[in-house]
């Protein structure tokens, strides 16, 4: 009845030989570039809380108080993460939006990093074969999981799935208390209900989650945005809570955050089945019974 599109968009450091001859970087700050613009552990934290567990049994019913280590069933899931490094494209524009490069986010081209260290002038034609050859086969992947999910299921939520640093984020130089979960809402496609659903599962779950902040939005291709069967959210986890940010290494909490994501995706598939359940019968109310005696059943009665 309801599926999940898991998007990672930046989750992995790789460039291509054709770029990385082009970054006037040194090894090291290519390292920190990467460091700070993705995070490979947190697309194989991903991968791990979207395989079914083997224990779950039928969904639970009760959303007041979900438990961590319950078994829990997932909804009908399709992860797809961009498979290049923000150095190359920004295939969201999520980031090039956080640099403040953007107001709005859309696929570009970074023109500065983390380090704000300016990045290749690509040539018009450049530019176009690695929109081409690195950006649109991603946001193809998107639109064909999507289609996919809303050929066999009634409603399917496309989750954004990031980090950001508990110190100073980027551009944003404020030394403000940050949240552990953000939840990033997409003007008229994250329902303000699901939105506070989602932040009291995570409460309920002894997590902090905050609406827009210290992220703020998230983004749909233009191709999906108009899918009356689709909703969005963006979904960012600091990175504290699984990973030694000083010695970028995982934390032995990284096995709670994997359990915490497949109860979230879980309650979260389970609400949207709620929704979708609500919108059939509301479309298809119950026939009032008819006040007309059938002939057979007078019959009967004679």
């Amino acid at each position: 009845m309801a599926g999940l599109i898991l998007n990672v968009p930046y989750g992995s450091p790789f460039l291509p030989k054709a770029v990385h001859k082009r970054l006037t970087h040194t090894e090291e700050e290519l390292r920190w570039e990467n460091y700070r613009l993705t995070d490979p552990f947190l697309l194989e934290i991903v991968k791990k809380a979207a395989q079914p567990d083997p224990a779950a049994g039928p969904l639970s019913e009760a959303l007041v108080k979900p438990e961590l280590n319950a078994p829990h069933r997932l909804p009908n899931a399709r992860l797809v993460s961009y498979p290049y490094s923000p150095l190359v494209a920004d295939p969201l524009g999520l980031l090039a939006k956080d640099l403040g490069q953007l107001d709005k986010p859309e696929p570009c081209l970074l023109t500065k990093g983390a380090l704000e260290k300016n990045l290749p002038n690509w040539s018009s034609a450049e530019r176009e074969f690695i929109f081409s050859h690195c950006v649109k086969p991603y946001v193809d992947q998107l639109v064909a999981a999507g289609k996919e999910l809303l050929a066999q299921e009634r409603l399917a939520i496309l989750v954004n799935v990031r980090f950001f640093s508990h110190k100073t984020y980027l551009h944003d130089h404020r030394e403000l208390p940050k949240p552990q979960i953000n939840l990033g809402l997409e003007e008229k496609l994250t329902p303000k209900g699901l939105a506070t659903l989602v932040g009291h599962v995570f409460r309920q779950l002894g997590l902090w989650a905050e609406l827009d902040f210290p992220l703020v939005g998230s983004c749909v291709p233009p191709e999906m945005a108009a899918w009356p069967r689709l909703k969005a959210l963006g979904l960012a986890i600091r990175r504290d809570l699984y990973l030694d940010e000083a010695k970028a290494r995982l934390k032995p909490s990284e096995g709670s955050l994997v359990r915490v994501l497949r109860t979230f995706f879980s309650l979260l598939g389970q609400e949207l089945d709620r929704v979708s359940d609500v919108r059939l019968r509301r479309a298809f109310p119950p026939k009032a019974p008819s006040n007309v005696i059938k002939a057979s059943q007078m019959a009967q009665a004679g």
